[in-house]
């Protein structure tokens, strides 16, 4: 938590859950989250059932390390994700950056190893899903998105080998923009 950090809006349901079984610090920077009707959920060494969910598992060998960071600054968006290892203490990080209106975004990035994901995004109305999941693995996906309308965006990098992205998005196609991407297996 940042000192200059703080959480002000209407209707705004925000729930944070750390589970750590090693002493190793998680972190969660909140900075700003400003806006009416949004809904925060975020878990790290808890994995979230679903992208609505408001029910989380927790696998008993949570080895910690994790840090994440929620800016948002916009109106009616549903930002939910989670980290999680087992046993490991080192792997992952998050950084958002929002600073729109009406995004649905789902992240999780699970079990040991390095992973990262730093988004951003400037346009109203993305679905984006990001997953990077495998033991081992150093996954990495920086992602900018912006445009005067709408896109979805899926990001998949599975498997125990290194992957890596970097996309940087400026949509201005009427009906908006679509992109998938999946790597290793």
């Amino acid at each position: 938590y940042d000192t200059y950090s703080y959480v002000n809006g209407d209707n705004m349901d925000l729930t944070l859950i750390q589970q750590n079984d090693s002493g190793i610090e998680n972190k969660i920077e909140l900075w700003h989250l400003d806006g009416n009707n949004n809904t925060i959920r975020w878990g790290q060494g808890v994995a979230w059932d679903d992208a609505t969910s408001s029910t989380y598992s927790y696998d008993g060998d949570e080895g910690g390390g994790h840090y994440a960071r929620l800016d948002i600054h916009g109106d009616n968006n549903h930002m939910q994700g989670h980290q999680t290892n087992q046993g490991s203490t080192s792997g992952h990080t998050f950084t958002s950056i929002i600073y729109s209106d009406d995004n649905d975004i789902w992240v999780r990035q699970q079990h040991d190893g390095a992973k990262s994901i730093n988004l951003t995004t400037w346009v109203d109305g993305n679905d984006i899903t990001l997953r990077q999941k495998g033991s081992g693995a150093n996954h990495t996906a920086y992602i900018s998105l912006s445009g005067s309308d709408p896109t979805t965006l899926n990001l998949l990098q599975q498997g125990t080998t290194t992957q890596s992205y970097s996309l940087s998005q400026s949509c201005m196609t009427l009906g908006g923009c679509s992109v998938s991407v999946t790597q290793g297996q």
